[in-house]
């Protein structure tokens, strides 16, 4: 009998931007500031996590389809308690603002949100999500990542 196939948690983000290209950042707490989006659950596409994510998180309906599917990664745990994951990002809409006006943070999850220019975005962002929003935020085609970590589990 052949071994069982691997379970990979799955992770969805959305990049959100406003007129100006800036990003808009969430962030959770005491931890980083992050890209909107989070876990994708049991039986949900990773879009429907995106969209789900935005109305949860923002308060708003995000018009977010397959043809935004921006990158795909696949990251490497980093410690043996960790699993690999695969992490979808999808570019998402130009915010104008009255759009922006709507925003209503999910109070239980996050404790602020912000725009941010992308340099700002990269020192704020984890490195390994910095690095997915590089180039232009139109997709042209979905890329591909791998984030390999050095480690002996």
């Amino acid at each position: 009998m052949p071994p069982p196939a691997p379970s990979h948690p799955l992770t969805a983000g959305v990049l959100i931007t406003d007129p100006r290209d800036y990003l808009l950042l969430v962030h959770h707490g005491d931890g980083p500031w992050q890209l909107p989006g989070g876990i994708v659950e049991q039986g949900e596409s990773p879009l429907d996590a995106v969209r789900r994510e935005a109305r949860e998180e923002l308060g708003l309906a995000l018009d977010v389809n397959e043809q935004d599917l921006f990158a795909v990664e696949w990251l490497q745990a980093t410690r043996p308690d960790r699993r690999d994951r695969l992490a979808f990002l999808f570019a998402g809409p130009v915010l104008d603002p009255a759009d922006t006006d709507r925003i209503t943070l999910q109070r239980e999850e996050l404790d602020a949100w912000r725009w941010a220019t992308r340099a700002e975005a990269e020192s704020m962002l984890h490195p390994a999500i910095a690095a997915r929003i590089v180039g232009p935020l139109l997709p042209d085609g979905a890329v591909y990542r791998e984030t390999r970590n050095e480690r002996t589990l």
